[in-house]
């Protein structure tokens, strides 16, 4: 059986097919299109333009799952539709554009459906599960027999600049302004995270995946890893946020789709992991579309309740 999954984010638009059978399966085609939702959003309202990029990036994918004579298809939206104003309009302007009618999944579901995919290939006994994306950031306590808390925040990579940065590349005033904004955030969750609990971070999304390739590609870390540290990502930060154009481009031109994002992604990084004691992260290569997969698909009428 043939399964597709479309995933519309705020900062992409991602299409996974994945061959399934006997309750596994393995992802043949991964798909993304950097639609930036998020970006198009104005006083709390998706535009007419960010409607049609959205229409356009499902077109291209209805085309690929014809093509494939998928199955069965599940397609979502997280904070890129259920934060905006005029959502009744978005949906119904992509139904008629291209007969298609995502699912908007609310922040828990989202951060449910991250950690089902998450643990699925790598069990972890306790620790922080963590998804930044373009417009939310989902956080997940977890500890053996599974999650204590759950939460998702409206605030991501691309909303944080969209927010505050009026340039392209932020300003040492932004970016202090952005830090401070996230500190606060976190700092009203009142979890009861002990020492060593979130030692251990599980990364999901394209913000940690960003922040694991340029380990590798700028601090050497192994390629056939998917592990960076906290020390990493200070180092990280100091080449990405300087003020020198000779420095930041290094990270820059590595991930030129990631201009927007990157500084606004690794505040986020910095801060979580500061604000819940994450002294080293693993970066998932299964999220949240694995976890819809499994959910709706591979054990359907088996919702795990958290």
């Amino acid at each position: 059986m043939l399964c597709g999954i479309v995933d519309m984010g705020s900062n992409s638009i991602r299409l996974s097919v994945y061959q399934c059978g006997d309750g596994k399966f393995t992802q043949i085609i991964n798909k993304k299109i950097m639609a930036g939702l998020a970006g198009y959003v104005k006083k709390g309202k998706l535009t007419r333009a960010g409607i049609d990029k959205a229409c356009s990036a499902l077109a291209e994918f209805q085309e690929i799952l014809q093509g494939f004579q998928v199955d069965k298809t599940g397609i979502f939206a997280t904070a890129s539709l259920r934060n905006v104003s005029n959502q009744d309009e978005v949906v119904n302007s992509i139904r008629r554009a291209t007969g298609v009618l995502p699912e908007i999944i609310s922040g828990q579901e989202e951060a449910r459906l991250d950690f089902l995919g998450a643990t699925h290939f790598y069990p972890m006994d306790r620790g922080l599960m963590v998804d930044i994306g373009g417009g939310s950031t989902e956080l997940v306590w977890f500890v053996k027999n599974g999650p204590k808390e759950m939460m998702s925040i409206p605030v991501g990579s691309l909303s944080l600049h969209t927010s505050w940065v009026e340039g392209l590349i932020p300003t040492a005033k932004e970016r202090e302004k952005m830090r401070r904004f996230v500190r606060e955030t976190l700092d009203e969750i009142e979890w009861d995270v002990q020492k060593g609990d979130c030692e251990l971070a599980c990364g999901i999304g394209g913000t940690m995946r960003m922040e694991l390739q340029l380990s590798q590609e700028l601090l050497g870390a192994s390629r056939s890893g998917r592990t960076f540290t906290a020390s990493d990502t200070e180092k990280l930060w100091d080449i990405a946020a300087s003020d020198d154009p000779a420095v930041s481009k290094r990270a820059y031109r590595i991930l030129p789709e990631r201009m927007f994002s990157m500084v606004p992604g690794m505040i986020l990084i910095r801060e979580i992991g500061r604000r819940f004691g994450c002294r080293n992260f693993y970066v998932s290569q299964a999220g949240v579309r694995e976890g819809y997969l499994i959910d709706r698909f591979l054990n359907p009428g088996r919702t795990q309740s958290i």
